[in-house]
């Protein structure tokens, strides 16, 4: 005959503390929208849908102490969120998941601006490119080019590491602005460790480019950098343009 476990108690109070918890959790999700919790709350919910009836609340302070921040949590790699006590391969492998899902969203987002986005603006540049470089790890030159009313029309980005914002390949750039018979061009690079503010090589590589450009009447409209916090610097609206304008007609 078998012998009938005996449950702990104390579990079930547990399970059905918790339980009514997540219940209220639900609903203030419901009710109010993600605004309005706090990063190791929205964690802790996240990963209820990969373990469904244990305490998830610990798991996301331990990540999110691990690593520093909800960005850090969901770029580092799988062995070492496994690595986190609690962290089994479902909550692993749901983490990464949901990255790679914001990461493409960001991406087709940037697909659509592509071809109906006007660029009159530092601001306009700026919100053109930054979410392209939401999640790269690497420094990326892009460049738009657009027609006589500032509409986007062409759009080239080079393979991480084959240029960089202070060696750029002006030839190619001249190049694509002449096939789609462009009226200006837009440059654009990241900064993935840092802030947003130009170096003095991106400055020297910029007018270089400004000049060249200038020399088969197409604009440089501006230069923007984009640094891992989002926050992006217009080299037009910050003056630098009207510095190499300056240095041409001397």
């Amino acid at each position: 005959m078998a012998v009938k476990k005996k449950i702990d108690p104390n579990l079930l109070e547990d399970r059905e503390t918790h339980g009514e918890h997540r219940k209220r959790m639900k609903e203030k999700f419901q009710k109010n929208g993600p605004e309005i919790f706090n990063d190791h709350e929205l964690l802790e919910m996240l990963l209820y849908f990969a373990q469904p009836r244990i305490d998830t609340n610990p798991v996301a302070h331990r990540l999110l102490s691990t690593f520093g921040s909800l960005k850090n949590v969901f770029e580092a790699p799988l062995d070492a969120l496994t690595a986190v006590r609690g962290v089994g391969e479902n909550i692993a492998m749901l983490i990464k998941l949901c990255r790679e899902l914001a990461v493409r969203c960001r991406r087709q987002e940037e697909d659509y601006m592509e071809n109906s986005y006007v660029i009159a603006s530092g601001d306009d540049a700026i919100n053109f490119f930054k979410n392209g470089y939401y999640g790269l790890l690497e420094e990326v030159v892009r460049v738009a080019f657009l027609d006589n009313s500032g509409r986007v029309i062409n759009f080239l980005s080079f393979p991480p590491g084959q240029v960089n914002a202070s060696r750029l390949d002006n030839r190619a750039i001249l190049r694509a602005a002449a096939n789609t018979n462009a009226a200006a061009v837009v440059l654009a690079h990241n900064h993935p460790y840092g802030f947003a503010e130009p170096s003095k090589e991106d400055i020297t590589a910029t007018y270089s480019l400004y000049s060249v450009l200038n020399g088969i009447r197409v604009e440089l409209f501006d230069h923007v950098i984009i640094a891992e916090n989002g926050k992006g610097w217009s080299m037009r609206d910050n003056g630098n343009f009207s510095a190499f304008q300056r240095q041409l007609v001397r």
